[in-house]
């Protein structure tokens, strides 16, 4: 870091000085205090721009509305697959002979299956629950921050200088409950436009889920895009801030020093 090589800097000079002999002792100790305001400035400084961080990384959650519209595709899921094994039982119940022995089998595999496809809508519901305030989501000084998963936890940052398209979209289930898809495409995924002309890559890589408003937030990281791209140096201010300036001070003192 930029400040530590001003603290070491600081710290030349004033050994420099100590070994000059008895009458240059008050001018140490006075670099002595400017070498401990330097350090303490910079750790200050570190420490604001760092809670200032964490401020910004607060993360965000879904909106209620995509538990709904999870079940509500699991409902769609596992009843087309139910209506299957009843189109399938009933073929093979039709078309055995009255007679056999194994005309009952259908029917015994359909009550199976139900019975297994109703755990599963269960199993599905409770992970919806524990899924959902696991879904997590911020906008960092840095990049996009997703954070999901149960058991295998999925965490991925998308860097604002990678993101070149940004793009909301919304499918017929979210539709009926208001609620938005806010994706980020980066030079390695392509964008939507390039998938439909055929490149064959069609995933962003990021996807905000369960958005309700999805202009203020595609706004907001356009705006981090546009400044990471211009290189706005924020996070540059405490390296060139009061340390700085305490150095180039303590270079005219030597200076004038060293004349006499």
């Amino acid at each position: 870091m930029p400040h530590l090589n001003v603290s070491e800097e600081i710290k030349k000079n004033l050994e420099g000085f100590s070994k000059k002999g008895r009458k240059n002792q008050y001018l140490a100790r006075g670099f002595n205090v400017l070498y401990n305001s330097v350090i303490t400035t910079s750790i200050n400084s570190t420490f604001f721009f760092s809670s200032r961080n964490m401020v910004e990384r607060e993360w965000r959650t879904l909106d209620a509305a995509a538990k709904k519209v999870w079940r509500v595709k699991g409902i769609i899921l596992f009843g087309l697959i139910w209506m299957f094994l009843a189109l399938a039982t009933l073929l093979g119940w039709y078309y055995t002979s009255p007679s056999s022995p194994e005309k009952d089998i259908p029917l015994w595999i359909f009550y199976i299956g139900t019975v297994i496809l109703v755990s599963g809508f269960i199993v599905y519901t409770i992970w919806i629950s524990m899924y959902f305030p696991r879904y997590r989501y911020a906008l960092s000084d840095e990049g996009i921050l997703i954070n999901r998963g149960i058991w295998w936890k999925y965490r991925r940052t998308i860097p604002y200088a990678r993101i070149q398209h940004i793009s909301v979209d919304q499918g017929p289930i979210e539709q009926m409950f208001h609620i938005y898809r806010v994706n980020s495409y980066t030079a390695g995924t392509g964008s939507m436009g390039g998938a439909s002309a055929g490149s064959g890559i069609t995933g962003p890589e990021g996807q905000i889920l369960g958005v309700r408003n999805p202009d203020p937030l595609r706004e907001e990281i356009f705006r981090h895009v546009m400044h990471s791209r211009m290189g706005d140096g924020v996070n540059d201010a405490p390296e060139r801030g009061v340390a700085s300036e305490m150095l180039e001070e303590l270079r005219a003192i030597r200076k004038n020093l060293e004349k006499k």
